[in-house]
């Protein structure tokens, strides 16, 4: 097939990261791949080499120039499908349909009043409860959409190097005997990271020596000047180590004992899958799209949102059972391989794409 990918955003998420891992997995299975994607994007930093064509746009939708031109490249190289990723990628994707002539497929990473999604010829919504969602508030039709949940690059978290823990750890200023639990994602709201800080003193009364790891763009400074000053008046500010952004989670991941998702909202938590494909066994809250990934129980444990009481048993139960946290970062590995992995679900999505075209010729 000739796909288009059309991604929006310039730095890195979920949704742009996946569109990476997806363009480079349909070009390895024999796809001829097209990214339209902003000229200073990060994704077009990271795709530089390998066998995709990339096309810079703005995606600007008025005047229509820009539609125009992007209409002659479908045309040109016989795009048969256009999939998009992100609010302004969506929407010029729409539009390219009409421009170009060409079916479009999108990809729902979130959930977001937005009526341009029923005029897709076809909907991925990356979890059960982004389908829902969508069907119900933007009137996609249920035979238009199908859940295919998003993958993660099995391979890099799977293989971090034997020596990555140690190394990560003193980077940390942390030794091996420190019990260290960790929490992945932007600082806002919705990620719930002030209950974690909540849950701490509980945890570190019953497991001392306990540490956090947060890592994350700090996206919201309100947000973050409340959470590190809860952590102050609780008495925890100095077992808190703060990362921001980094490049490098797999080897983060490699060197913490526990993975944390204490979200109030979350349409499906790449970083608990992240955390399942090394081995490490998550902690989640039982909100949106988690329980689709945590197999409670068997891959993790799942407790009720801004439960900070709740939060904390489950931690120390883990913390004290290091047979225990085996046993579910194993199981947790299998599943990712098995339900989130790029060879489980790009034949799925490549089955969507053949639909959808092969319904627009029969129209």
């Amino acid at each position: 097939m000739k796909i288009m990918e059309i991604v929006s955003g310039r730095s890195v998420n979920g949704a742009i990261f996946h569109c990476l891992l997806l363009s480079r997995e349909l070009a390895r299975r024999g796809n001829q791949v097209t990214l339209v994607c902003y000229p200073d994007s990060w994704i077009a930093r990271q795709i530089a080499s390998d066998p995709v064509d990339v096309i810079f746009s703005d995606l600007h939708r008025w005047p229509t120039d820009e539609l125009r031109r992007i209409a002659t490249v479908v045309r040109e190289k016989e795009i048969d499908v256009v999939h998009t990723h992100l609010s302004r990628a969506h929407f010029f994707g729409i539009l390219l349909r009409w421009f170009g002539r060409v079916p479009s497929v999108a990809t729902a990473h979130s959930r977001h009043f937005q009526l341009h999604w029923m005029f897709n010829d076809f909907v991925i919504a990356n979890s059960e409860a982004t389908r829902r969602y969508h069907q119900r508030h933007n009137f996609v039709r249920p035979a238009r959409i199908e859940t295919i949940h998003v993958f993660v690059d099995y391979q890099r978290m799977s293989g971090t190097p034997s020596g990555a823990r140690a190394r990560i750890r003193a980077s940390l200023g942390v030794d091996e005997a420190t019990p260290l639990i960790g929490c992945i994602g932007d600082v806002i709201p919705r990620k719930g990271l002030i209950y974690l800080v909540g849950a701490l003193p509980r945890v570190r009364a019953a497991v001392p020596q306990t540490r956090l790891v947060a890592v994350g763009f700090p996206r919201d400074p309100e947000y973050v000047t409340r959470v590190k000053s809860a952590a102050e008046r609780s008495g925890v500010a100095d077992s808190i180590i703060w990362t921001g952004h980094r490049d490098d989670v797999d080897e983060i991941i490699a060197g913490l004992d526990l993975c944390i998702l204490p979200s109030l909202e979350e349409p499906l938590g790449m970083a608990i899958l992240e955390a399942m494909a090394a081995g490490l066994p998550v902690v989640g809250t039982r909100v949106g799209g988690i329980p689709e990934c945590i197999d409670d129980g068997a891959t993790g444990t799942l407790v009720p949102p801004a439960d900070d009481k709740a939060l904390a048993e489950a931690i120390v139960r883990l913390l004290r059972d290091p047979a225990g946290r085996r046993r579910f970062g194993q199981a947790g590995q299998k599943r990712v391989l098995e339900c989130f992995s790029p060879t489980s679900q790009t034949p799925q999505i490549e089955a969507v794409f053949q639909r959808v075209i092969e319904r627009r010729w029969a129209a």
